[in-house]
């Protein structure tokens, strides 16, 4: 008669199970901390790219002053940090530690409000004081025209704006760049002949202004003062050499043959498609880092639940307990 202890099968059928289950939750907690670091990682290349778009397009600058820059720049540094986070992550979550849970927790509240500040910076510098057709209307001939005597009194305002020097000075590097690059000037060629205008201000309508650009934006590349007109004809702009009229030009800073057209109800400048295009392109930018923070609050979440969460549950229970049973098999 052989005999068997029943708690050797209860023991060996118990463990077995509960080493399935520690493994099958070992195994998913990994994974997640895997797919956490490979988001972190992309989350970290795109902000980086993002912030150094940013920085290094001079026109952004120039349009929207240098916080642009700045925000580029802060960009680049909550990427960066995100590889603090990814480790941190990494051995916060293996380990269950909370004090690693709780300071990864800090880590990524602190690059969420990183990261919606430079953000909302890029995307709040892209709103314009003066609606885009508004603009449109004022750099028109015909729109100003037809305007009222306080609508064009608004629109000379817009002219003394900084919205406006950003343009001024966009299109002083647009035309300064277009004489020595051939590629520059097909790009800006391009552009006046996509938005018919010609120029960056309202054509035969130069108004001198003698303030510096502002403080906070990059320096002029033509003027150092915000426009110069002809000295004889007010109204008119300082003459170029694509743009010769009696000595002066009906448009402001042309390129191409466009500034030899005469000034007709049609003609109008470039400024208001200018930032539109830039504009537009800061706040993509600024859009999309602002929707990456879903990321991060994800893993907060994740945080917050590893530090609730009971550490001993997943570790295979010790079955210690002594049957009183035993099996009587008749051999």
């Amino acid at each position: 008669m052989g005999i068997f202890a029943k708690e050797s099968l209860v023991q060996f059928m118990a463990g077995a199970g509960c080493f399935s289950v520690v493994r099958v939750a070992l195994h998913v907690q990994l994974t997640i901390v895997k797919t956490h670091n490979c988001l972190v990682q992309i989350q970290m290349l795109v902000l980086v790219i993002l912030g150094a778009h940013l920085v290094a397009n001079q026109h952004y600058h120039q349009l929207l002053s240098n916080s642009v820059k700045h925000a580029g720049g802060g960009l680049i540094f909550t990427g960066i940090l995100y590889i603090l986070s990814a480790l941190l992550g990494f051995y916060s979550a293996r380990s269950q530690n909370k004090f690693l849970l709780l300071m990864n927790f800090l880590l990524l509240s602190i690059l969420v409000f990183l990261q919606v500040m430079f953000g909302g910076i890029a995307v709040g510098e892209t709103t314009p004081y003066y609606s885009f057709a508004f603009q449109e209307a004022c750099l028109t001939v015909s729109g100003y025209e037809q305007m009222s005597f306080p609508d064009q009194e608004l629109c000379e305002k817009f002219f003394q704006h900084d919205n406006f020097a950003g343009m001024s000075l966009v299109w002083q590097s647009y035309y300064t760049k277009s004489v020595s690059d051939g590629s520059y000037r097909a790009m800006v060629l391009n552009f006046q002949k996509e938005h018919f205008c010609c120029g960056n201000g309202l054509p035969m309508h130069c108004v001198n202004d003698s303030r510096p650009f502002p403080s906070t934006y990059p320096d002029p590349v033509v003027w150092k003062q915000r426009r110069i007109c002809d000295s004889k004809v007010a109204s008119s702009y300082p003459a170029t050499k694509e743009c010769r009229v009696n000595g002066r030009c009906e448009y402001e800073l042309p390129n191409g043959l466009c500034g030899a057209n005469p000034v007709t109800s049609t003609s109008r400048g470039c400024g208001a498609y200018v930032f539109q295009k830039l504009s537009n392109e800061v706040a993509a930018i600024g859009a999309v880092a602002l929707a990456l923070v879903m990321f991060p609050i994800i893993f907060i979440i994740g945080t917050v639940c590893l530090c609730f969460k009971r550490r001993d549950e997943d570790v295979m229970p010790s079955i210690d307990f002594v049957s009183k049973v035993k099996i009587y098999i008749d051999g």
